[in-house]
C-alpha cells in the first residue's frame, strides 16, 4: 500500500495551536504571490511608458519581450487566485495562468472589434486593473494560512538526491544541445528525422530518461526535480528541429505571424480574407504582445512556443491527473505519458495550444471540485441512476461558500468566453464536457453549459458572420458525416511515398496504443468518485467527428483534446500492471505468507527496465513528430530571404510557388491592393506537367522552398530527377535565370522582371 500524500492538496499549518480546519490554505504563499504581481505589473507600466515616449530601445528587445509575456502569463491571475483561496498548487497555477492570458486575449480582442485599438492605452489599463487587483487581495490575506505540505516542493531545499537529478539534467542539456547542433535536417527523407538524430541524443534521451524514473522511485515524490524533469522531456520532445535550424518546425506558425502583423498594422479586423479571422482572440493578443513589448513581429515566439506552452500546460494537465488517480507518482507519470505520446504539434504558435490550456484548466477545476465536495449517494441500480444523477447536486468544496464558489464559476466563464473567440472547435467541446457534468450529476454548475452555449451561439452569429455567411450550406453539409472527416483524416493522409506511407501507421498506432491501456487503466478505476464523468470527458473529443472534418484535422484534433483524460487512465493501467508483474515474480507462500527473495527482482533491474521503456517511447515519439521534417522545418535562409522578396518586389508582382508559401504570408500580400500574387500548383494538370505550367502562367518569379520540394516527395509521390528536371525546363527555356539559390530557397526571376538584392542573415 503506497503511503504517499496528496501534495498538491495536502497542507501544513504555520501556527501551530490553530484549529487546522479553521485555517485557509494556498497553493503558493499568497504574499509572495501578490509581491510577484505587484513586481510584473510595475515592470509592464515602466516598458509601457518607455515604448509610448519613444526611449524603449534602452532596454534590450528580449528583456522587453520577457515583461510583456510576464504580464501576459501572471496578471491578473495572481491577485485573482490569492482572492479564491485554490488550494492546490498545479491548479493555482492552471488557473493563475488562464486568467491572465483570457484577459489579455478578450481585452485585445474587445479593442479589436469596438474599433478602440490602442495597445499602451489597454496595457495601462491592465496594469491599473492588476494593481487594484493585489491592493484588494491583500486584504483578504488572513494571518495564518496554510501551505502544501513537504519541504520538496521548495525551490531552496538542497539535498543529495535533488543534486543528483540536477545534475544528470544538467548532462542531459548538454547532450541536447550538442545533437541539435549536429542535425542535419536536410537529410531528412520518408523515415523523416529519426535516422539523423545520431548516438548523442540518444544518450541525452536515455540521461534524461534515468532521472524520471529516479525521481518517480523514490519514496517521497520532489515536485521540483520532476518539474524540470518534464520541462526538459518537453525540450526533447518538441524542440530538437527547432534549436538546430532556429525557426519553428511548422510553417503555419508563419502564417499566425503573418496575421499578428496585419492585426498589429491595420488595427481592424479584414474582412474576407481567412476565416481564422473569426476567431482572432489569440492573434489581437498575439498583436498587443508586439506592440508593447516594441518588437519589430513575433518571429522569435515561434521558435520557443512548444517548450512555453507545453510547459504551461503541464499544470492543467497534473491538477487532472491527481484528481482521477489521487495519487502524486500517478499524476507525475501521466504529465511524462502525455508528453511521450504527443506527436499532433499543435503545442506550436497557435490558438489551439491556447485553447488547450483553456480547456484542460476548466477541466482541472471541475475534476477538482468533483473530488473534493460531498457527494449525495444514488441508490444502486442503472435505472434510479438515469433518474437522480441530472438532479444531483455536489456540496460546497471544504473551505469555500456560496459566494466563493460562484466566483469560481465566474473565473470559469471567463475562460470559456476567451475560447470562445479564440477557437472553433475547442467551444463546443467545453459546451459538451459541462453538459456531461450536467448530466451526471457532478458539478454544482447545472446551467453553464446552457451558458456556454448562448456566448458560443452569440459570438457565430455575431462575430463569426465572415465564416458562415455564403457558406451555411458548405457548413451544415458535413454534420453528421463521419465517414468523410474519418476518411479526410485517416485515409486521405496515407498517400505518397510507399515508405512514408507505412510510417504514418506508426503514428495511429501510437495514439491507438494510448487509447486502448487508457481504456483498460479507466475499468481499473471504477471505485473512484470521479470515473465515470471523466471517462465520459475522455470519449467527448470524438463526438466532434460528427459535426464537420475540420479540413481533415479532426481526428487529430480528436486525440490532442482527449489526451489530457487518457493519460491519467494509462498511469493506473501501468502501475497495475507493474504491480502484477511484481506479485507474478515475487509470489506469497500459502504456508507463511512470506515472500522468497530470490525471485524479487532488483531496484536495478525494474529501473533499468522502466529507463528502456521510456527511452523506447521517446524514441518512437521523436520519430512520429519529426517524419515530416522534409517538408515542414524551416531555416534562417528561408525567412529571410522571404521576407526580404515579399517585402521588395514590385506592386502587382506575380509570383508561382510550388508550396503554401507560410513564410511569404503578412501585411503585403494580404491588405496591399498592389500587393503580389500568388499561383498555386492547384491542379493535377499543372502537378504533371511543372515547368510547362510555370512557362504557360508566366509569372514574374517563381518561389521553391524545401517544403514545396519534400511535400511534392512524400505526399504526392513525385521523384527528385522529375522535380530536378522540372526546375531545370524552366531555366533553359530562357525566359527565368536564378536570382537566389541556396540549400532551402531557390527563387528565379523572368528576365524582364526587376532583380533583387538580399542582404545575408
Amino acid at each position: 500500500m503506497s503511503t504517499e500524500i496528496d501534495t498538491d492538496t495536502d497542507i501544513i499549518d504555520l501556527r501551530p495551536g490553530k484549529s487546522v480546519a479553521s485555517i485557509p490554505h494556498y497553493g503558493w504563499n499568497p504574499r509572495i504571490c501578490l509581491r510577484i504581481g505587484v513586481a510584473v505589473a510595475v515592470a509592464m507600466f515602466v516598458l509601457n511608458l518607455a515604448v509610448a515616449t519613444d526611449i524603449a530601445d534602452f532596454v534590450p528587445a528580449p528583456i522587453r519581450l520577457l515583461i510583456a509575456l510576464a504580464g501576459m502569463t501572471l496578471v491578473p491571475g495572481l491577485p485573482v487566485v490569492v482572492a479564491l483561496r485554490i488550494p492546490g498548487r498545479a491548479l493555482s497555477a492552471a488557473l493563475i495562468v488562464s486568467v491572465s492570458l483570457a484577459v489579455t486575449i478578450l481585452a485585445s480582442q474587445l479593442t479589436m472589434v469596438a474599433s478602440w485599438w490602442s495597445p499602451l492605452r489597454t496595457q495601462f489599463i491592465l496594469v491599473l486593473l492588476a494593481l487594484a487587483l493585489c491592493a484588494g487581495a491583500s486584504r483578504t490575506v488572513p494571518s495564518d494560512f496554510r501551505l502544501p505540505n513537504g519541504e520538496r516542493q521548495r525551490l531552496r531545499y538542497v539535498d543529495r538526491s535533488r543534486a543528483i537529478g540536477f545534475g544528470a539534467l544538467l548532462i542531459a542539456l548538454i547532450l541536447f544541445l550538442v545533437a541539435a547542433a549536429r542535425l542535419d535536417i536536410a537529410a531528412a527523407g520518408h523515415f523523416g528525422i529519426i535516422t539523423e538524430i545520431g548516438p548523442i541524443y540518444v544518450l541525452g534521451l536515455l540521461t534524461l530518461c534515468g532521472t524520471i524514473v529516479y525521481t518517480l522511485h523514490r519514496r517521497l515524490i520532489d515536485h521540483v526535480l520532476m518539474a524540470a524533469n518534464t520541462v526538459m522531456l518537453i525540450l526533447y520532445t518538441t524542440m530538437l528541429v527547432p534549436v538546430a535550424t532556429g525557426e519553428t518546425t511548422v510553417p503555419v506558425a508563419f502564417v499566425h505571424r503573418g496575421f499578428i502583423n496585419i492585426l498589429a498594422q491595420s488595427g481592424t479586423l479584414p474582412n474576407s480574407i481567412d476565416a481564422r479571422f473569426s476567431w482572432a482572440g489569440f492573434f489581437s493578443a498575439g498583436a498587443h504582445l508586439i506592440t508593447v513589448a516594441d518588437v519589430p513581429d513575433a518571429t522569435v515566439l515561434l521558435l520557443w512556443a512548444p517548450l512555453y506552452m507545453g510547459a504551461l500546460l503541464a499544470f492543467p494537465l497534473y491538477a487532472i491527473a491527481i484528481a482521477i488517480t489521487g495519487r502524486v507518482r500517478l499524476a507525475w507519470l501521466a504529465v511524462v505519458i502525455y508528453q511521450l505520446f504527443n506527436w499532433y504539434q499543435q503545442d506550436y504558435f497557435a490558438p489551439q495550444a491556447v485553447a488547450t490550456i483553456f480547456y484542460t484548466t476548466i477541466l482541472a477545476t471541475l475534476l477538482w471540485q468533483l473530488r473534493r465536495s460531498p457527494l449525495p449517494v444514488i441508490g444502486s441500480g442503472i435505472g434510479r441512476f438515469i433518474v437522480s444523477a441530472p438532479r444531483r447536486t455536489p456540496g460546497f468544496v471544504p473551505g469555500f461558500d456560496s459566494l466563493r464558489t460562484l466566483a469560481v464559476g465566474a473565473v470559469l466563464l471567463l475562460l470559456i468566453v476567451a475560447t470562445t473567440v479564440s477557437h472553433q472547435i475547442t467551444p463546443i467541446l467545453v459546451i459538451v464536457v459541462l453538459a456531461s457534468f450536467s448530466l451526471f450529476g457532478a458539478t454544482r454548475y447545472r446551467t453553464m453549459w446552457l451558458a456556454a452555449g448562448l456566448v458560443f451561439a452569440a459570438w457565430f452569429s455575431y462575430g463569426a458572420t465572415d465564416f458562415w455567411i455564403g457558406h451555411l450550406q458548405s457548413i451544415f453539409s458535413e454534420i453528421g458525416q463521419v465517414g468523410n472527416s474519418v476518411g479526410r483524416g485517416v485515409g486521405e493522409r496515407i498517400t505518397g511515398d510507399p515508405t512514408y506511407q507505412q510510417m504514418q501507421y506508426l503514428r495511429m498506432g501510437a495514439s491507438g496504443i494510448l487509447a486502448v491501456v487508457a481504456f483498460a487503466g479507466w475499468v481499473l478505476s471504477r471505485h473512484r468518485r470521479t470515473w465515470l464523468v471523466a471517462g465520459a470527458v475522455a470519449a467527448a473529443p470524438f463526438s466532434l467527428v460528427l459535426l464537420q472534418s475540420y479540413g481533415g484535422e479532426m481526428i487529430i484534433r480528436c486525440f490532442v483534446l482527449a489526451s489530457p483524460v487518457l493519460a491519467p487512465f494509462a498511469a493506473v493501467a501501468l502501475a497495475h500492471a507493474g504491480n502484477q508483474i511484481r506479485k507474478a515474480l515475487n509470489p506469497v507462500s500459502s504456508a507463511n505468507h512470506t515472500r522468497p527473495r530470490k525471485t524479487r527482482p532488483s531496484y536495478g533491474v525494474r529501473a533499468a527496465a522502466a529507463t528502456l521503456a521510456l527511452v523506447s517511447l521517446g524514441l518512437l515519439l521523436t520519430t512520429n513528430r519529426g517524419l515530416n521534417t522534409a517538408f515542414e522545418a524551416s531555416t534562417t535562409d528561408q525567412v529571410t530571404v522571404s521576407d526580404q522578396f515579399i517585402a521588395a518586389v514590385p506592386p502587382s508582382t506575380t509570383i508561382m510557388t510550388w508550396s503554401h508559401a507560410s513564410h511569404t504570408n503578412g501585411v503585403r500580400r494580404t491588405l496591399d491592393p498592389l500587393g503580389p500574387r500568388m499561383m498555386f500548383v492547384d491542379s493535377y494538370d499543372c502537378a504533371n506537367d511543372l515547368s510547362g505550367c510555370a512557362l504557360t502562367r508566366n509569372p514574374m518569379y517563381v518561389y521553391v522552398t524545401s517544403q514545396g520540394i519534400g511535400m511534392a516527395l512524400l505526399q504526392q509521390g513525385m521523384t527528385q530527377e522529375y522535380l530536378d528536371a522540372e526546375l531545370a525546363a524552366i531555366i533553359d527555356s530562357g525566359l527565368y535565370v536564378p536570382m537566389i539559390e541556396k540549400p532551402s530557397i531557390t527563387i528565379l526571376r523572368r528576365v524582364d522582371a526587376p532583380a533583387i538584392e538580399f542582404e545575408s542573415p
